[in-house]
């Protein structure tokens, strides 16, 4: 299964991995619906949201490794 990296896009996540809405929203990313996360980065939202990127991609991974 393809790894969760900061470069991919919200809407690559949500394509690769529909679970990960639910993390996003936990990380307060709401994002999911938004035009923006169509182009935008995993770490240019995170940075946008003051989200520790690093804790986002690893609740991200561990979610889709279940």
């Amino acid at each position: 299964m393809e790894k969760i990296s900061a470069e991919m896009t919200i809407a690559q996540l949500i394509k690769l991995c529909p679970k990960a809405q639910k993390i996003l929203m936990r990380h307060g990313m709401y994002c999911i619906g938004c035009a923006v996360g169509e182009s935008e980065s995993l770490a240019d939202a995170a940075e946008m949201h003051q989200i520790d990127l690093a804790e986002l991609l690893d609740d991200l991974n561990k979610e889709q490794a279940d």
